[in-house]
């Protein structure tokens, strides 16, 4: 028979270490290990190096696994804001394996939980811009509604700008429709009305919105891609302009990213899907030359890289977030943006079979 007493002491006890202090203590030391992680990795000396130190990660899934044990019982007080946005930032890459065999998103339920209990104590509050920012990362059009709730609801000028930023940012995901882009366009104004000079990670509100004109300008569905020359791993210049005829698969990719071998796994599959077709699947890395020459050496990565170690390319190409893959048709138009995957595909599909628009 279980003993009360002990029973009731083992819930005061995790109730009691539930704080402000302990999530604090959680988000902070997973930034610290990600940012000595990052040094590391960046003065590596050797391909070996670093392919110890991709062993040795900071895992994002237990410190949310912690963090949310702090979190969860507290979700309707205003001290977990920055906080839940943390733990959206830290799992909005993660993927788990069901006993079914199929890959879903990790940490779906409590995801779930954070938004419906955002929808009901906290969208009106003026300190939700870090819960802004994190759902415009999510890239899920889900939470498309909340910003826009955001906008009309919250009070404070500086919040309902940066939901709006954010607002247009996930209409991305929703194509080019005329009334999209309209919506874009009407959020980004809001945006630097409301918000211009703000911060966020570095980044004036103004600037990531010259960004965003640029990409709506130059990089959206049906555009021409910005033409795009670097060095492979052989010493080759590789053009996209040089590409033409053939539907290419743009991929920018770094080895930082927890899901890089998810990727390295989807992309690699394309690659066999399509040998033999008029398709190029290009990399675009900052990596190691030596390290990729090793990979591809060895079979590990199975498509063509442009080592580009000082992200140059990434940066007129406006990635923010990696992995990021272009789909541009044989006329050089993009046709799609977004995570390598199975909408990836069916876009070269569709390419192949004189099917897309």
């Amino acid at each position: 028979m279980s003993n009360p007493s002990l029973l009731f002491l083992l819930l005061f006890t995790i109730h009691a270490e539930a704080s402000p202090d302990e999530a604090q203590r959680i988000k902070r030391g997973f930034e610290l290990a990600a940012e000595t992680w990052g040094l590391k990795w960046k003065i590596a000396p050797s391909p070996a190096e670093r392919e110890k130190l991709i062993l040795i990660r900071p895992d994002p899934a237990a410190s949310a696994t912690e963090l949310w044990q702090q979190i969860a019982p507290s979700l309707k007080e205003d001290w977990t804001i920055p906080y839940a946005a943390f733990f959206l930032d830290l799992t909005r890459n993660l993927t788990v394996v069901g006993a079914d065999g199929n890959t879903g998103t990790a940490f779906s339920e409590e995801r779930k939980r954070i938004l419906a209990a955002f929808t009901k104590n906290h969208l009106a509050k003026p300190g939700i811009t870090p819960f802004s920012i994190a759902l415009a990362d999510s890239g899920d059009p889900k939470s498309l509604p909340l910003l826009e709730k955001i906008i009309v609801e919250n009070p404070d000028e500086a919040t309902k700008g940066i939901a709006a930023l954010g607002a247009s940012m996930l209409l991305k995901n929703l194509g080019d429709a005329p009334e999209v882009m309209k919506k874009r366009l009407t959020y980004l104004r809001q945006a630097i009305i409301m918000a211009s000079d703000q911060n966020i990670a570095g980044r004036s509100v103004a600037d990531i919105v010259t960004d965003e004109l640029y990409l709506i300008r130059h990089l959206a569905k049906g555009r021409v891609a910005p033409d795009l020359s670097g060095m492979d791993v052989a010493g080759r210049m590789v053009q996209l302009s040089g590409l033409r005829g053939k539907t290419v698969v743009l991929l920018f990719w770094d080895a930082k990213s927890p899901e890089t071998d998810k990727m390295i796994g989807l992309t690699n599959q394309m690659t066999v899907k399509y040998a033999g077709k008029p398709v190029a699947i290009v990399g675009v890395t900052p990596e190691a030359i030596g390290r990729i020459r090793e990979l591809q050496a060895d079979g590990s990565i199975r498509w063509n890289n442009i080592i580009d170690p000082e992200d140059k390319l990434a940066k007129e190409y406006r990635v923010a977030l990696r992995p990021a893959m272009l789909i541009i048709d044989p006329a050089g138009k993009i046709e799609y943006t977004g995570l390598p995957g199975s909408f990836a595909e069916l876009t070269v599909d569709a390419l192949l079979a004189g099917d897309a628009p």
